[in-house]
């Protein structure tokens, strides 16, 4: 219960943040301090010692960086899908069905990294510290969304 109330105080710090206008340089820099808590949460919970943590956080940055740039791809292929949509006359077509199978090959591209990671954790983290990460990256993401949710809805 105290790790929630810690990482709720830390985002009722950095809520603002997001509440400010459209600045995309405040919210990368607002995105930068949720990294910054996520981090910092994720060596508390995994009780990882300074060693363990370089290697964990070298070996995530790689992991994450390859997700993005998938992400990148993914989106960009769901830009020429929704250019196919509004430009052609003819949507049920074989040029369509193969956009759309490059979108999803992108996903499942994404989860192979996802499993690649986690089972490449297993030479500097025990199987506990393992499943600690995965549950706490699910409820990480669960309370960031519930609180960005919250302060959209209040600033309305």
């Amino acid at each position: 219960m105290k790790t929630f109330f810690t990482i709720l105080f830390a985002f009722v710090l950095v809520l603002p943040i997001f509440a400010q206008d459209n600045a995309p340089q405040r919210d990368r820099r607002g995105q930068g301090k949720i990294e910054e808590l996520e981090k910092i949460k994720l060596i508390d919970v995994l009780q990882m010692n300074e060693e363990t943590t370089l290697k964990f956080f070298a070996r995530r940055n790689e992991y994450q960086n390859k997700v993005k740039e998938l992400m990148a791809n993914a989106n960009d292929q769901l830009d020429k899908i929704s250019d196919y949509i509004k430009n052609n006359g003819d949507k049920n077509t074989t040029e369509l069905k193969k956009m759309i199978n490059e979108y999803l090959s992108y996903n499942e591209a994404i989860a192979r990294e996802k499993t690649k990671f986690i089972n490449s954790l297993d030479d500097i983290l025990s199987y506990e510290q393992i499943s600690k990460l995965l549950v706490f990256e699910k409820h990480f993401r669960e309370e960031l969304r519930k609180l960005l949710f919250r302060s959209r809805m209040n600033h309305r």
